[in-house]
């Protein structure tokens, strides 16, 4: 049976306390968390010759996790994504939210989840899990409402990580919750993804965006376009630079809308690092999957941890969410979260080997 192990960490700049959890299963791997941002630091998993691999980037110290811009392993709230010149309209009400990605709110403002310190509870009744609990207070940075978020981790001696999501808000709000996990199957040191990884992606149409990064409220289909993976490819193969669309983002940073089953979880996606034979099935209950390949990343040797150096696409990213900017397209199925309703997601990241 999997158990827990807690330990401190760094102080954040406003003196808080944080810990790293590690989740440890009967085969060795394990899983390890930050109660900073409820974010993943470490995966860590065999790869085909039997040794271990950790496969997501994080940074050495806990000024990463605090201030740098990529959000390596955070919990991403209250709305993952980015939300056009940071405006909405709800009940007839106009917000304007914190603009911090050129005219857009992304990933929830400069104070978002991912900045937070959450309330970690460990219990020995169920040793391979660590709940996170955060109150997120009405105005928080421009949403209305008082929301309580909680965010459960589980990693089983199947070396299957399962992250739950839910949320409960006193007024109508925005509610788009991910993980921004970077992966790297071949280790996390092991320099760009886009000739040794493979990826197959479970959707025939996806979402394009303008030169603001904004969704323009097409969905289009896949088909005959560098977004086709619906059989496994190089992910480079993707990364046409003749594409507007990859112009726009340099590399992929959009939505594919998951091809749906009656399913309650979709197979959204599947990797493989070729030099590890690291395998990953990413299955989920949400409706899309964002996937980016980390195309604006650059972490100097004294921030990656390891001492690692992060450069151009050294990861990709499968950050499960409701549609980006839906608040602004009607046409999109909603991100609004109804007064004392309850939001409710799931994603499972199975890991394996193909020998």
């Amino acid at each position: 049976m999997s158990k827990v192990r807690v330990v401190n960490f760094e102080p954040t700049s406003k003196g808080e306390n944080t810990h790293l959890y590690t989740i440890e299963n009967n085969s060795g791997a394990s899983v390890t968390l930050c109660d900073l941002g409820a974010s993943v630091v470490s995966i860590k998993v065999p790869d085909k010759n039997g040794s271990i691999r950790d496969v997501v980037l994080g940074y050495e110290h806990i000024d990463g996790y605090e201030f740098d811009g990529t959000y390596f392993g955070a919990t991403v709230g209250r709305c993952c994504g980015r939300i056009a010149y940071g405006k909405f309209t709800l009940n007839g009400e106009d917000y304007q939210l914190p603009v911090n990605n050129g005219s857009n709110h992304l990933h929830g403002g400069f104070n978002s989840f991912s900045r937070k310190v959450w309330l970690a509870v460990v219990d020995d009744k169920v040793p391979n899990t660590v709940l996170f609990m955060l109150d997120s207070p009405d105005g928080d940075e421009g949403y209305p409402g008082n929301m309580k978020v909680f965010v459960r981790y589980t990693f089983d001696d199947e070396n299957v990580l399962t992250i739950k999501w839910s949320a409960v808000s006193d007024k109508d709000t925005i509610c788009n919750l991910t993980n921004h996990s970077y992966f790297n199957l071949n280790g996390h040191k092991s320099g760009k993804v886009t000739e040794n990884h493979k990826l197959k992606i479970n959707a025939n149409f996806f979402i394009p965006i303008n030169s603001n990064l904004n969704p323009t409220g097409e969905i289009t289909p896949v088909k005959n376009t560098s977004f086709d993976f619906t059989e496994p490819k190089l992910i480079g193969n993707g990364i046409d630079r003749k594409n507007e669309q990859i112009g726009f983002a340099n590399g992929i940073d959009h939505m594919f809308v998951l091809n749906h089953s009656d399913e309650e979880f979709v197979l959204a996606a599947e990797a493989e690092g070729i030099d590890s034979g690291i395998t990953l099935k990413c299955y989920t209950s949400q409706k899309g999957v964002h996937v980016y390949t980390a195309n604006y990343v650059n972490v100097l040797s004294n921030m990656g941890k390891d001492s690692a150096t992060y450069g151009e696409n050294p990861a990709f990213c499968l950050e499960t969410q409701g549609f980006p900017d839906a608040v602004n397209h009607k046409s999109f199925p909603t991100t609004i979260l109804k007064a004392n309703e309850n939001y409710t997601q799931t994603t499972k990241y199975i890991f394996g080997i193909n020998k």
